[in-house]
């Protein structure tokens, strides 16, 4: 009976070892790190399997299905790649670190900016966020901010949720408000229909179809009312569309299109103030005023807006660059279109550049001192992970454009720098073990 046990067991062991195909396995392996540098998870994660498949069945493999994992997000699976990493090569440090890393990434991260975290027009801006990963596929947001825009200061309250349902697709939820405050001895007047405290909400959809495409849907409500007449509330809405197709070799080429419905500034009137068509700084109104050139009464005019719009990326280790033409991109018609231009480089594991550039096209409504002129935006920031828990970044922004440097009378166009600091810390607090 043991001979035979022996003879069954020597048979099924050399007909695994006939099954495997080694030369099979790497080239699964290569095609699945080109699809990874290129951001395509999904396609990389069957790779892997089907290195895994063909005889694969080492800590490489295992920790390559780990990473492509937790890209898409499934992290209980990615845990479970990660251990059977370790438990294959109990001496891979590499594995057991990304294995504590995916741990660490399911607590409390907090995360602090100076100068913000876009390169706009703001002269300073101080932002704070805090993230929970702790559910499967799901992801907590909630911060806040502050902004000096020169013209005026903004405070901001936000609460984001996404939750991610597929590979390389998610449902994202944000709600949000700000209030804009133009007071201050040197402030100047703000138009008449500046808003005043803006509750915004938005919901999106991005979903992958297969390898090459993918689709967004999102919808925006937000009904801010005006700092001159606060009794008066309206509500906007904006629907947008993006449509993303992979062209290969780390190719892509993105189209949007948006339909907002907001105020007219051309014509509606706010009361107590000048009628749109009377020039600014020509005629005072106010509570108690008579004029023919002053609004007795509010009256909001609704116009409906295409916006089109459309970009190109490039994405394969270490370099991630991209390109997007964006009409109207603050939604008040100050500018009638923009350019953002992105470059990140990763020369090193833990150290990465971002560099971006901004050309702004004001529209002929902004002004006499904006109207036909460009505006410039250029940032550039340093980050390192400086352990696994703590990452600091650090740069400089630059704004150009023909907006005062300060709300004093006399002076001159915009040139002058923000400093940016920034820090990551993800504190292990709240962390739920993946998958258990």
């Amino acid at each position: 009976m043991r001979l035979i046990l022996i003879a069954v067991t020597a048979l099924l062991l050399a007909g695994s070892a006939s099954a495997a195909d080694p030369a099979a396995a790497r080239a699964h392996e290569a095609e699945g790190d080109r699809l990874r540098a290129q951001g395509q998870y999904a396609a990389a994660l069957a790779e892997y399997r089907a290195e895994v498949a063909a005889g694969g069945q080492t800590a490489e493999a295992w920790k390559r299905i780990g990473w492509s994992l937790r890209a898409l997000q499934r992290t209980p699976e990615a845990a479970e790649a990660l251990r059977k990493a370790t438990e294959l090569d109990p001496g891979d440090r590499e594995a057991r670190d990304d294995l504590a890393s995916l741990r660490r990434s399911r607590g409390l991260m907090v995360r602090a900016w100076l100068g913000g975290t876009e390169p706009g027009t703001s002269k300073q801006a101080l932002e704070g966020q805090l993230r929970y990963a702790g559910f499967d596929r799901l992801e907590l947001q909630a911060g806040g901010g502050w902004t000096d825009n020169i013209f005026y200061t903004a405070t901001k309250a936000y609460a984001t949720a996404y939750h991610f349902y597929g590979a390389g697709s998610y449902l994202k939820g944000d709600l949000s408000v700000r209030r804009y405050a133009y007071s201050g001895a040197n402030r100047p007047t703000p138009d008449s229909n500046a808003y005043d405290l803006v509750p915004r909400l938005e919901v999106e959809v991005s979903h992958r179809f297969g390898r090459v495409l993918r689709g967004a849907l999102a919808y925006q409500l937000f009904a801010p009312d005006f700092f001159y007449d606060q009794a008066t509330r309206i509500v906007n809405h904006k629907v947008s569309a993006e449509v993303e197709l992979q062209l290969g070799r780390g190719f892509s080429v993105t189209g949007m299109a948006a339909l907002l419905r907001d105020p007219d500034p051309s014509r509606t009137t706010i009361k107590d103030r000048r009628l749109p068509t009377v020039p600014p700084g020509t005629v005072t109104c106010g509570p108690g005023i008579v004029s023919p050139d002053c609004a007795t009464t509010t009256s909001v005019v609704m116009r409906t807006e295409v916006l089109v719009g459309g970009g190109a990326a490039y994405r394969a280790e270490p370099i991630t660059a991209s390109v997007r033409f964006i009409p109207n991109r603050d939604l008040d018609s100050g500018y009638a279109w923009s350019v953002l231009s992105w470059l990140e480089l990763r020369p090193r594991e833990r150290l990465s550049f971002d560099l971006q550039w901004i050309l702004d096209r004001y529209s002929s409504v902004s002004g006499p001192i904006f109207a036909g002129n460009y505006g410039n935006i250029y940032w550039g920031r340093a980050r390192y992970q400086l352990t696994p828990a703590l990452a600091l970044g650090g740069g400089l922004k630059f704004v150009k454009n023909p907006s005062p440097a300060s709300t004093s009378p006399t002076a001159g166009a915009r040139g002058d720098a923000t400093l940016l600091l920034d820090v990551e810390w993800r504190t292990g607090l709240l962390h739920q073990e993946a998958g258990r």
